[in-house]
């Protein structure tokens, strides 16, 4: 007799292995629906799944298991540039070049608090045409290029030469801002106390071990100026945890974890969301 369940347990497991995650429940009842009425088989919807943007932003290459994580962020990161930039940079903002950029500037006002007090923090009475910014993981510059109409000088850096080469090509008329290609593991392309500023969106997230992000944080500390301020999201403590890390479902922190990070990396935090949520914000200030 055919165990009654089988249809749900095909669709959760293929979810799992192919997707890294549960299904959603209009995808699962979708999917139970047409294996139960024999409209689909399994080996369709695996060929469904693998064909899926979801499935190729998550396995963009093949790619040596034995690879090193640094290695790993730079091949599969220049595969996904190559595939969508775009949809890898801002997936829900990637429909149309007009709707990417102007969600650049929307998170860009986001970020610093422009229309609250975050943004008086940030400045500390400093005249914003003078001061120094560092967006770590910036992409083709979505969220840099609008920091550079507020900033002195804007610098990004990031992982994937292919997003680097390309976001050159959009700054290429601005001269208060560079984008970097860095190692993905640290800063070392700046001298200490250089910025004033330095933040990361949606980007920490992806980040496949949590050394990796704690040495990020270290460096911001070396690289800022003396009570400068990161700002920067991270992925919390959520309760469905991804099935395995890769370098697109990246690792989780709680509290108690980023209250030590801070610590031991002489900051002090002046601002923390819900760390149950999968992203979470929190503004570090540097103690020196």
């Amino acid at each position: 007799m055919t165990d009654p369940n089988y249809e749900a347990e095909v669709v959760r497991k293929l979810y799992r292995d192919l997707l890294n995650r549960e299904p959603d429940e209009e995808g699962f009842n979708h999917f139970v629906g047409l294996l139960k009425k024999n409209e689909l088989d399994e080996k369709q919807l695996i060929d469904i799944l693998k064909n899926s943007t979801e499935y190729k932003l998550s396995n963009p290459i093949e790619i040596d298991p034995n690879t090193s994580t640094d290695s790993r962020m730079k091949k599969e990161w220049n595969a996904r540039a190559k595939l969508d930039p775009l949809l890898a940079i801002a997936t829900g903002h990637s429909q149309n070049e007009d709707d990417f950029w102007k969600s650049g500037v929307d998170e860009c006002k986001n970020l610093l608090g422009i229309e609250g007090d975050l943004f008086s923090t940030i400045i500390k009475n400093k005249e914003p045409s003078k001061m120094k910014i560092l967006e770590i993981g910036c992409g083709i510059g979505r969220i840099l290029i609008p920091m550079s109409k507020i900033f002195g000088e804007v610098i990004g850096v990031d992982v994937s030469s292919e997003m680097v080469q390309l976001g050159q090509k959009y700054i290429a008329n601005l001269p208060n801002c560079k984008i970097l290609e860095n190692n993905g593991v640290d800063l070392s392309l700046f001298p200490d106390n250089y910025f004033d500023f330095c933040c990361s969106y949606i980007v920490f997230q992806h980040i496949p071990e949590k050394k990796i992000v704690e040495q990020y944080i270290s460096e911001v500390s070396r690289v800022l100026k003396p009570k400068g301020l990161f700002r920067f999201q991270i992925r919390g403590s959520i309760d469905t945890k991804p099935k395995k890390i890769t370098t697109w479902d990246g690792v989780q922190f709680n509290s108690e974890e980023m209250h030590k990070i801070a610590e031991k990396t002489n900051f002090q935090i002046i601002e923390e969301s819900d760390f149950m949520q999968e992203y979470y914000w929190l503004t570090f200030q540097s103690k020196k």
